[in-house]
């Protein structure tokens, strides 16, 4: 593994904004342990669904001051960047345009989810939609939505296609549920149709950061090779970044 230690894409690591940390003190655990599973960047992706309710940026940024403040203070060697998960609307790009959502840092990249009965035509219209306006789409959860697990060939045919990225959560790597997620997760992975995992941790209790036996599983059944590959993920969209601000 890369010096830099692991990076998560997919994380609701800031208190009180969704289903994640209820408390500041559910959060402090939560950011320890990350720091004990050996995941050294954390992208903050809080839920975002702009049919329900505004993002709260300005709770956002306090939150996230507060995380970073708190790592400082314990020695974390975490660092933390802005993030939001979406649930794709057809009004997203314009908000994203406007600073109402957040990309992944300070890329063009969006986290996007959908619910799981959506459509494979559903998530092809969201991701033309993001492209004309200039943003890249990274699918949340790939696993979760029936149209993809049901069809892998269509999966990677969308990938592909639409140069959609995927991320899976390490849990359908280490827990498979049934015949058919198994069956999705491992040729996905044969494959190398997955581009990202992360944890998608909400507490340090019911969804931990569990990034280590994911990458541990892959590493053996896939390869050293691509586990760095999916859980660098994070450091090479911040190199990009900071080489596009340099």
């Amino acid at each position: 593994m890369k010096p830099g230690g692991f990076a998560d894409l997919h994380q609701h690591v800031l208190w009180g904004l969704d289903d994640g940390p209820g408390t500041a003190e559910q959060m402090h655990a939560l950011l320890e342990q990350n720091a004990a599973e050996g995941i050294c960047l954390v992208y903050a992706t809080s839920h975002a669904d702009p049919q329900r309710r505004p993002f709260d940026l300005t709770l956002y940024q306090e939150r996230l001051e507060e995380a970073r403040v708190y790592c400082e203070k314990k020695g974390l060697d975490l660092r933390i960047l802005p993030g939001s998960e979406i649930r794709y609307r057809g009004s997203v790009p314009d908000r994203l345009a406007a600073g109402n959502l957040l990309p992944l840092g300070a890329s063009r990249h969006v986290l996007i989810e959908f619910d799981p009965d959506v459509s494979l035509f559903e998530i092809q219209e969201a991701a033309d939609s993001l492209y004309r306006a200039g943003y890249l789409p990274v699918l949340a959860h790939v696993e979760r939505y029936r149209c993809l697990r049901h069809f892998p060939q269509k999966a990677m045919d969308l990938r592909e296609e639409y140069g959609m990225l995927f991320q899976m959560n390490c849990d359908a790597i280490t827990h498979l549920r049934n015949l058919m997620e198994r069956r999705f997760v491992r040729r996905m992975l044969t494959a190398q149709a997955i581009d990202v995992i992360a944890t998608d941790a909400h507490d340090a209790v019911r969804y931990p950061a569990q990034m280590r036996e994911a990458y541990r599983t892959v590493a053996q059944l896939y390869g050293e090779d691509y586990a760095k590959h999916l859980t660098e993920f994070g450091w090479r969209l911040l190199r990009a970044e900071e080489g596009q601000q340099a």
